[in-house]
């Protein structure tokens, strides 16, 4: 599959809040999760963050789906799938007998519904540049109700990962909406539990705007059979928890069941606490690498003269030369995070350049670029630019990150060795997202970024210079730089060679560029920290995923 890549506007396992369900004893067979933001759909291809994606992969359901474990593509909603000879066709054969989660049965016309609604532009899927092969979108053909065949413009290595990310949306339910130009209403947050529906193992049951999303058993889910059901929970509470403390101290009290990204500090503090009932892992290091990047958009509402810092390489790398990333990790993270050596996490090990070393800290270094380009410190400590204007900038992130605000307080004493004077402006999820997706009023961002799979593929989303997720600089027309335009280049060459060492010395060549040319500073890889309740059987947490990949064989045992 491709699979999304994210903003870690993180999401966090947490309490059970009262009012869903009726409120459970710890044996009744549903899970309590929480969430540190709600979500901003129910439409999966309209997911555009971590926390609205593991919502709607509860409720939507992909043709064939990513073992996050095995790392291999399984059925899923499909029979059976295969290319033909020459590779340009990809012919799917759906399951007989699957129904939505209101009974109605699902056919091949919902598959063909469903990439026309990714593929419309009036809609704006931020999915719609992983289902494309050379810039051209992936269409598929009705062959008979159960039967559907895609046309591909070349034959590719990876086409069958696309699907992964594709969640299949009812026709019946959303053809109108898409005539009418409001799917994004009646499939968002407003619209009534009864008109959500789809394929994944829960259906929504309630949603209570700013507290919870309570999810119960898909009755009609494809993975049922007559004496063996599935899901195994009876169901799913999402409660919005936005304190990460708050969350934290009810895994300790056994009011959570599982927490995924347990903060470092507390990490510590639980084992020491050594709960009978509770388990802790550590992964390693995960798939969420700390970055931080400058606004390189020509367009955003920045001062001019700022725009021409952030777009010099020189400024880039001096910024990134201040900071101590080996310190980061020990200091902040008291040692449960790794310094980050180069956009990959070191947990990807097959995909991962090795010859991109750690950026190790040297400000005399740093001071030399910065003079080189203009850059002037005055006696008194501040460093000013060519034109005159004192170096002072405001670092935008997640408001109640503990680590993510401590990490930006260690970011700024680095850099006053500079004499650059850094501002942090916390902002919660909705603020955050609309800055760097919609207005781009920003200056630098310090945020996370989540790549769900370690194929290269799934970076489509953030690579190329038109894809919506291209952070510094989105969406653009055409390639704003040389290098830009060699990384569009390199990424669609691995999107479509067949041969695995040519894949991989074209995203090798893409993460030497981005080690480079610095459009984002990767900073620190934090471990993986889990604490899942003892009552929570059949858990496969990987570093790749998030531990509810796999919610429909999760099963609640008495503790």
């Amino acid at each position: 599959m491709l699979q999304r890549l994210f903003f870690c506007v993180l999401v966090i396992c947490g309490g059970f809040g009262a009012g869903c369900l009726s409120p459970p004893a710890l044996d009744t067979g549903v899970l309590r999760v929480a969430i540190n933001r709600e979500p901003t759909t129910f439409n999966s291809l309209l997911v555009a963050d971590t926390t609205t994606q593991i919502v709607t992969d509860q409720l939507h359901a992909p043709l064939i789906r990513l073992n996050q474990q095995t790392q291999e593509i399984e059925p899923a909603l499909a029979e059976w799938w295969e290319f033909s000879e020459d590779g340009k066709t990809l012919v799917f054969r759906l399951k007989r007998g699957v129904r939505f989660s209101d009974g109605e049965p699902l056919t091949a016309a919902d598959v063909v519904f469903t990439f026309r609604v990714l593929n419309d532009p009036e809609v704006a899927s931020p999915l719609v540049d992983t289902a494309q092969i050379d810039g051209e979108p992936i269409v598929p053909e009705l062959v008979d109700d159960l039967t559907v065949a895609f046309r591909l413009p070349r034959r590719t290595a990876t086409v069958d990962r696309i699907f992964d990310s594709i969640r299949i949306l009812p026709e019946h339910r959303l053809a109108e909406s898409l005539q009418n130009g409001t799917l994004a209403q009646d499939s968002g947050l407003s619209a009534s539990v009864e008109t959500i529906v789809g394929l994944g193992p829960f259906r929504l049951r309630d949603y209570e705007v700013g507290q919870r999303i309570v999810l119960e058993r898909n009755p009609y889910y494809w993975r049922s059979k007559k004496n063996d059901v599935y899901p195994r929970l009876e169901g799913l509470v999402f409660d919005v928890v936005p304190d990460r403390s708050t969350r934290e101290l009810r895994l300790l009290a056994g009011e959570v069941d599982l927490l995924e990204r347990i903060s470092p500090e507390s990490f510590r503090a639980l084992a020491i606490e050594s709960q009978p009932s509770l388990k802790l892992e550590d992964l390693g290091p995960g798939m969420v690498s700390e970055r931080l990047w400058f606004n390189l958009n020509p367009e955003s509402p920045i001062e001019s003269y700022k725009k021409r810092w952030f777009s010099d390489v020189r400024f880039r790398r001096a910024f990134s030369l201040a900071i101590d990333r080996r310190g980061l990790a020990r200091v902040v993270y008291f040692g449960l995070a790794t310094a980050a050596s180069g956009s990959v996490s070191p947990a990807n090990r097959f995909w991962r350049n090795t010859a991109i070393a750690t950026t190790e800290q040297d400000v005399d270094e740093a001071r030399r670029l910065l003079e080189v380009a203009g850059f002037r410190l005055h006696d008194d400590g501040r460093l000013f630019d060519p034109d005159g204007n004192r170096v002072q900038l405001t670092i935008v992130t997640t408001a109640g990150s503990n680590e993510r605000q401590r990490a930006g307080a260690f970011i700024q004493e680095d850099l006053s060795e500079l004499g650059i004077d850094v501002t942090l402006a916390p902002l919660e999820g909705g603020d955050l997202l609309a800055r760097v997706t919609g207005s781009y009023d920003y200056e630098a961002f310090l945020l996370g970024i989540t790549q769900t799979d370690p194929d290269p593929s799934a970076e489509m989303a953030l690579w190329p210079s038109r894809a919506p997720l291209h952070l510094w600089h989105p969406s653009q027309a055409e390639p704003a730089t040389a290098w830009e335009a060699r990384i569009d280049e390199l990424m669609e060459a691995q999107m479509v060679a067949l041969d695995v060492e040519h894949r991989k010395a074209c995203y090798y060549e893409v993460q030497a560029i981005v080690a480079e040319q610095l459009p984002m500073l990767d900073l620190v890889v934090p471990h993986a920290l889990l604490g899942i309740h003892r009552r929570v059987q059949n858990v496969r947490a990987t570093p790749f995923g998030h531990p509810l990949w796999n919610s429909d064989e999760l099963t609640l045992e008495s503790w």
